[in-house]
C-alpha cells in the first residue's frame, strides 16, 4: 500500500512536470510568433509608406521646407528617371519630391511596374481613383494637394511637370526670402482669351472673356496656407480643363501676394535658355541632360544663351488684358 502511494505521487509529480514543460514550450512559441508578427507588420507598414498610396491607412508624416510635386503619366518612366538623375536632388534634407500618377483603369501589369519603380525610388504618389489623362489633370492636382495637406508639413509647394527642369538651390534661395503665407509665385498671364475649341477648350468657363491672372502651369509655387485652402474647399471648386487656369480662378478673390518672376520659363513653349532661369518648361530628356552637363562643367545653365520668344514684366497697375506686353528683349 505504501509503495503504491509513493508510486502514485511520483506519477503526479511527473505529470505536473510534463504540464509545466508543455506550458513553457507553448509560451515560448507564442512569444516567438508575436515577435515575428510584429516584425512582419513593421515591414508591411514600411512598404505601405514607401508606396505612398493615397488610400493608405497610415499617414506618411514629414516636415520639410519645400515639397516638389511633378505631374507625370504612367508610361513616362524615362522622363522621371532623367529628372531624378539631372536636377532632382533627393539628398536635400529640407526638400521632399513626388511624381503624381493616376492608376485607375491601368492593367495589373502596369500597376505592378509602377509599384516596383516606387519600391526602388520611393517618390511616386499613386492615386488609385484618378484615371490619368489630360482631361483629369485638374482633379489629379486637387487630389495630390489634398494628400499633401493631410500628410506633409511644409512651408512651400512647387508644382511642375515631368518635362520641367528646376534649379532647386536657386529656388530655395528665392523662397527663403519669402513668407510662407499667401504667396503665389510664378510666370503670370492675365490677358489670354478663353479657348472654346481644340485641346485647350474650356467649355465650363463663364466668368469673363479672359482667363483670370494665373501662374503658367510649367512651374509655380504655393505657400502652405494656399494649398490648404484649395484642399479643404475642393468640394466647392469648379474644375476647368487646365489646372493652372483653375488654380488662378480659385485664388482670384483672395488677398494674396501674386509674384511674377521672368526667371520662371513656364509657358506652353520655352522662351529659350537664360542662365538666370530658375525653372524651364518643355524640356525633353536630351535637353535636361545638356543642362545638367553645362551646370556640372561650367556652372551655367546654358551652353549658349538664346531667346526664341520675348518675355515681359507683368504690369499689375493696368487691366489684366493690358498686363503682359512682350516688348522688352532685356527681360529673360
Amino acid at each position: 500500500m505504501c509503495c503504491f502511494s509513493s508510486f502514485r505521487k511520483w506519477i503526479e509529480r511527473r505529470r505536473i512536470s510534463f504540464l509545466i514543460k508543455c506550458i513553457a514550450v507553448l509560451l515560448f512559441f507564442g512569444f516567438v510568433s508575436l515577435i515575428v508578427t510584429v516584425r512582419i507588420s513593421q515591414e508591411v507598414l514600411k512598404t505601405s509608406r514607401s508606396e505612398l498610396s493615397l488610400h493608405s491607412e497610415e499617414a506618411v508624416t514629414a516636415q520639410v521646407f519645400l515639397v516638389i510635386l511633378l505631374l507625370s503619366s504612367p508610361k513616362n518612366v524615362e522622363q522621371r528617371d532623367t529628372v531624378r538623375t539631372t536636377w532632382l536632388n533627393n539628398d536635400l534634407p529640407n526638400v521632399k519630391s513626388f511624381f503624381v500618377v493616376g492608376t485607375k483603369a491601368l492593367s495589373s501589369e502596369e500597376v505592378s511596374k509602377l509599384n516596383e519603380e516606387n519600391r526602388i525610388n520611393r517618390d511616386l504618389l499613386l492615386l488609385s481613383h484618378v484615371q490619368d489623362s489630360y482631361r483629369s489633370l485638374t482633379g489629379k492636382l486637387v487630389e495630390a494637394l489634398k494628400w499633401m495637406d493631410t500628410n506633409i508639413e511644409f512651408s512651400f509647394l512647387f508644382k511642375g511637370d515631368d518635362d520641367t527642369f528646376v534649379r532647386i538651390e536657386l529656388l530655395l534661395q528665392e523662397l527663403q526670402n519669402r513668407t510662407p503665407e499667401r504667396t503665389y509665385l510664378g510666370f503670370f498671364d492675365g490677358r489670354a482669351r478663353v479657348k472654346k475649341v481644340g485641346q485647350w477648350a474650356e467649355p465650363n468657363w463663364i466668368l469673363c472673356d479672359r482667363y483670370l491672372p494665373h501662374a503658367r502651369g510649367g512651374g509655380y509655387v504655393l505657400s502652405t496656407d494656399l494649398v490648404s485652402y484649395i484642399a479643404r474647399n475642393s468640394d466647392l471648386l469648379q474644375h476647368f480643363s487646365s489646372e493652372d487656369i483653375s488654380v488662378g480662378a480659385w485664388l482670384g478673390p483672395l488677398e494674396i501676394q501674386r509674384i511674377h518672376d521672368p526667371r520662371f520659363d513656364t509657358e506652353y513653349v520655352s522662351r529659350g535658355c537664360s542662365n538666370s532661369y530658375i525653372v524651364t518648361h518643355k524640356q525633353d530628356v536630351e535637353m535636361m541632360r545638356a543642362k545638367r552637363k553645362s551646370l556640372t562643367v561650367s556652372g551655367t545653365l546654358c551652353e549658349k544663351e538664346f531667346q526664341s520668344r520675348l518675355s515681359y514684366v507683368y504690369n499689375w497697375k493696368v487691366l489684366p488684358s493690358l498686363c503682359c506686353v512682350r516688348n522688352n528683349s532685356a527681360v529673360p
